[in-house]
Parts: C-alpha cells; structure tokens; sequence
C-alpha cells in the first residue's frame, strides 16, 4: 500500500452518508485534501475524537482520484484551548481563507508552515487583529496576490510617506489627493502597525480579498457580514 503519512490540519468537515465524515485536511505535502472517513460518526470509531479542527495529526490515506480515503489519523499536538471566542472565531476565520482561497493543487510548503505558526499565536493572543492580517498578508503572497505597499504602480517611484494613495486590486496604488496615507502603507510594508495602519490593512486586505473571491465565484457578503 502507498503511505501518504504527512502532518495535517482538519479545515472542514460534513456528514456523508449514514456514518461517515467528508473530511478537508490541509497537509504538509500534498496541500489541501479531501478524504472520506469512513464509519468515522460510529461510537467507536478508530477516527473518534481526532478529527476536530486545530490540532496537528498524522493522516494517511489512500485513493487516485480527487476524493480519498482516510486510513489512519494520529494526534500529534492535542487540542488546546483558545484564550477567548474571539480567538476561535479567528481560527476559524483563516480555516475559511485556506479553504476558500487555496486550491487542491497547491504547493503547501509554504503555506503550512505559516498556518501552522498562525494558528499556534492566534489561540493565545492578545493582538488578534494583528495576527489575522499578517496571515492575510502572508496568504495573498504565497498565492500570488501580494500587495505591493512600497512602490506606486504607475511610475514604479516609492511610497512617500507625506503623499496620499488610491488603491485598486488589479493594479496597486496610485497617488492622489485624497487615499491612504503613505506612512501607514510602508508602515504595513514593514509589518509595523499601530491602531491607525492596522484599521488601513484590514480594509485594503478584505477589498482584495473580495476582489479575488469574485474571480473565485465566492459569496464576499457571506463571508464577511
């Protein structure tokens, strides 16, 4: 039998048929996986209590086409608690992003690892938002969306910080009278944020991201009522 042990993430999960789970992973090696666990919502099944999100496994599975079969799932970090609800919605927040924005033949290597470290940070901090638009940042370029937050697009000069920008998704920013401050955007570039860059990131963020659920065929307004 072909092993396909890697370290994994449960994203999302939903009933199939009477006793089963259909299950989405996010692993280290093959990305974004969708797997069958068989018999999986029986009393005593082997999978029982390891398939809750937020905890590091070690799946294996088995399968060809698109849709596998869950074989074996191991804990390796149990779950732990989250400081407060909002640190959980949030968890719950970049599962959504990784399952929306990132496709089955993704490259994980990258990825992974700052799910991985985002969602280590995310459970017991207190710097939520900061956290959340890091890996929004962070997600983007990995998936070749970065945002370019040190040059203008038009003529390619740098941002200045005492300038005012506009800014598109399909092109970048542009300077204009009225827009972004310069400062908070090469604040953000540097990934230093204070309450005004962050409030400006977590704008500019979710327009792009709307921008791409769009192409994507995602409900935005769902997503982000």
């Amino acid at each position: 039998m072909v092993l396909n042990l890697q370290e994994a993430f449960v994203i999302h999960s939903k009933p199939y048929k009477e006793t089963s789970l259909l299950v989405t992973f996010f692993g280290s090696v093959d990305g974004k996986i969708s797997a069958i666990a068989k018999g999986a919502k029986r009393p005593k099944s082997r999978f029982s209590g390891n398939l809750e999100p937020f905890q590091l496994l070690q799946i294996n599975f088995t399968g060809r086409s698109e849709l596998k079969t869950l074989t074996s799932v191991d804990t390796v970090n149990a779950y732990q608690d989250f400081r407060s609800n909002k640190n959980l919605y949030s968890a719950f927040y970049i599962n959504e992003l990784i399952s929306l924005m990132v496709k089955s033949n993704e490259d994980p290597t990258q990825l992974f690892l700052i799910y991985k470290n985002s969602l280590n940070e995310i459970k017991g901090t207190e710097s939520i938002e900061i956290c959340l638009r890091k890996f929004e940042l962070n997600l983007l370029a990995v998936l070749g969306y970065e945002i370019n937050f040190s040059t203008e697009y038009k003529t390619g000069e740098k941002i200045l910080p005492d300038k005012n920008y506009i800014y598109t998704p399909e092109s970048g920013f542009v300077e204009n009278q009225i827009g972004y401050k310069g400062l908070q955007l090469i604040d953000i570039s540097n990934k230093r944020f204070s309450a005004e860059s962050l409030a400006v990131a977590k704008k500019i963020n979710q327009q792009t991201l709307e921008y791409y659920f769009d192409e994507l065929n995602i409900n935005s307004r769902l997503f982000f009522k």
